[in-house]
């Protein structure tokens, strides 16, 4: 479980994980840690720092795709502006034991919680990526149109458990001192082909954000399909009038 308090520590540079290599393989990898149980670690929390680059572009990447263009949504210049803001987000690690004196340790980052705002003078690109994935919906397009939104950022690696995620958003509502009106989730799923009634939500908080949400999108992301499952994306736009009934939804889950 992460921990209130917030830590400066720094961790050694991340092994690039952006190469056109490691991207063809991310299925394969995800397919794998499917197939085991989830981890129970020890994880604290703090502020992302520049060596932390790579890894939340990886995420990032796991999230939208690494086919992207930069005309159309740069990720990398997104995964600089989670760092840059500083005072807002997470990133998860295992804390290294102080009395190991093994040069060699490392904290890598095994997840991210953080928000970017935009509107439309601000991070422009994200909203128009949005408008574009929400062209069909007149209602998205008017409440990104007109209203103060911003993005959830909320990766981690698959075998992470969910108890990280309770924390995380609380402290993060904690961090964002502007107003907004809607945050928006963007959700990774997985349909069984066999049975189309079957949804595997990735994050299994995602699925209580889209139970108090005001619509959701869905849309398929290139290399979407294997043998047994459909990959999916669904864009979800909460109000956020309903997190403190999110959180308390999380919390009951987490408890049964």
């Amino acid at each position: 479980m992460p921990r209130s308090s917030k830590k400066r520590k720094p961790n050694k540079e991340p092994e690039p994980s952006s190469s056109s290599d490691d991207s063809n393989n991310s299925e394969e990898e995800e397919e794998e840690l499917d197939q085991h149980e989830n981890i129970q670690i020890d994880l604290e929390a703090r502020t992302p720092i520049d060596t932390d680059h790579s890894a939340i572009l990886y995420f990032l990447e796991q999230s939208f795709g690494s086919t992207l263009k930069k005309s159309i949504l740069d990720l990398n210049l997104l995964a600089t502006q989670l760092i840059n803001q500083q005072s807002i987000g997470s990133v998860f690690y295992q804390p290294v034991d102080e009395a190991d004196d093994d040069d060699d340790d490392e904290s890598p980052v095994l997840g991210i919680c953080s928000f970017l705002r935009f509107y439309q003078q601000q991070n422009k690109q994200v909203a128009t990526w949005l408008l574009d994935k929400c062209s069909d919906n007149e209602q998205a397009k008017a409440i990104l149109q007109t209203s103060k939104c911003g993005l959830f950022i909320n990766e981690r690696y698959m075998n992470i458990p969910v108890d990280i995620s309770l924390p995380a958003i609380r402290t993060l509502r904690t961090e964002i001192s502007y107003e907004i009106d809607y945050w928006i989730i963007h959700a990774k799923l997985r349909l069984d082909k066999n049975n189309s009634n079957t949804i595997y939500y990735i994050n299994g908080e995602d699925e209580i954000f889209q139970n108090h949400s005001t619509l959701f999108i869905d849309y398929t992301p290139t290399q979407s399909n294997n043998n047994e499952w459909t990959e999916k994306r669904r864009i979800i736009f909460v109000s956020t009038n309903k997190l403190d009934q999110i959180c308390s939804d999380i919390e009951h889950k987490l408890k049964q």
